[in-house]
């Protein structure tokens, strides 16, 4: 039972890719530059965890979600960040908390969950994965954790900071492809431009449909 298949049943949504904002791209590119310098040659992962690099992108999405919410016309709509990194997804949890949260800088009283192995207990995660579910949480902040497996309808926004590879990639994307309320789309956004790694994944993934349905093939669209 394929991907198209269940779109086409109904059991599940076709996705959209967002790009990043051109503005917002050459602004984290100067502060990818800027932090360079500071540190001088060092680790990517260093860079991108860096807050002069991870309060922009925060600052973008948050920014994006809550258009998103007054543009679908749905406050109840979860969103998921895929960070780049684990120290990534702490700092960006610990920025968020100061700017977004209650008695945050922005006052938007948001409320947001940090999902890695090694920070709280299973039981935490459990908790707080559930509460996400139930709709009292807005963004899970996660790096390897939740990618597969988890399945959470009102989850619409993807925010994908990092490129993913192979099946785990179709497995991340699919997250967001749950059918709720109208929602004809779920939504992916996309800071690493994951399309040279999805072209080849998707490529696969149809040549093995075509294997299987050889002249059907005609009759299945893409996943985007």
């Amino acid at each position: 039972y394929y991907y198209n298949a269940s779109i086409a049943d109904g059991y599940t949504l076709k996705l959209i890719r967002e790009g990043i904002e051109t503005n917002y791209r050459m602004q984290l590119e100067a502060a990818l530059k800027e932090i360079e310098i500071l540190k001088g040659a060092t680790d990517k992962k260093v860079i991108y965890a860096h807050e002069r690099f991870v309060e922009p992108m925060l600052d973008y999405i948050v920014e994006d979600f809550l258009k998103s919410r007054i543009m679908y016309g749905d406050n109840t709509i979860g969103g998921m960040v895929v960070c780049d990194s684990s120290d990534q997804a702490k700092k960006m949890f610990d920025i968020f908390k100061s700017k977004y949260a209650a008695g945050g800088a922005k006052r938007k009283n948001l409320i947001a969950s940090l999902i890695l192995h090694d920070v709280g207990s299973k039981e935490d995660r459990k908790n707080d994965v559930e509460a996400f579910k139930a709709g009292k949480i807005d963004f899970l902040f996660v790096y390897n954790m939740l990618l597969t497996g988890f399945d959470a309808k009102r989850l619409k926004k993807l925010y994908v900071g990092r490129v993913i590879r192979d099946h785990n990639l179709l497995q991340t994307l699919t997250r967001v492809n749950r059918t709720y309320k109208d929602f004809r789309y779920g939504y992916v956004v996309d800071f690493a431009d994951i399309t040279t790694e999805f072209d080849k994944t998707n490529k696969a993934y149809f040549d093995e449909l075509q294997a299987e349905l050889g002249g059907e093939m005609e009759h299945y669209s893409n996943l985007f």
